[in-house]
């Protein structure tokens, strides 16, 4: 069974290589099937491939606004067709990051390419939460972390709140610095 894993940990800035369905590292329906257990597990609304240790562009996500695909779902070699100009900014967690909440920007309304399990592709619309889980589960993949955006001043109060809710009585960085 996969497992998480969380930050600090080389993996999670590691530009991912598209998942090779001629000799995929792992069977796309199995990848998919265990992603969406340990993702619903955690509470989470989208997991990445190097989430779990797997060097592959390959991440599952729950949407809300979504009628065209049953979700959760894996999404295989995800591209953007296209980046509104609408932006909103609202907080994120990330379950490499537990209980670590910060405000970040993203485009309300994106268009996405990508292949499912079966290869087979899909190009869709996704906006609000949808779009912003999408882009910032292909930010993991693409090596970019929700922190990286945010000022040293802003991220040491949210990880000092973070230490706070995950009982931690001792200072240390959640960051590889």
């Amino acid at each position: 069974m996969l497992k998480l894993i969380k930050h600090p940990t080389p993996i999670l800035q590691k530009i991912l290589p598209d998942f090779d369905f001629n000799n995929p590292i792992m069977d796309p329906y199995a990848l998919e099937e265990q992603m969406i257990q340990l993702m619903t597990e955690e509470n989470g609304r989208g997991l990445s491939a190097n989430q779990v240790g797997i060097e592959a562009r390959v991440f599952v996500i729950k949407t809300e606004n979504l009628e065209s695909v049953n979700t959760p779902f894996a999404v295989f070699n995800p591209l953007l067709t296209f980046v509104s100009d609408d932006l909103n900014q609202d907080y994120e967690g990330c379950l490499s990051f537990p209980n670590l909440f910060l405000p970040v920007k993203r485009s309300n309304r994106i268009g996405v390419q990508f292949l499912d399990r079966d290869k087979k592709e899909y190009i869709i619309e996704l906006t609000g939460i949808d779009a912003r889980c999408f882009l910032h589960e292909l930010d993991h993949l693409n090596g970019t972390c929700f922190t990286d955006g945010i000022s040293k001043l802003k991220l040491d109060l949210a990880t000092k709140r973070q230490r706070k809710l995950n009982g931690r009585t001792q200072q240390r960085s959640t960051i590889g610095v």
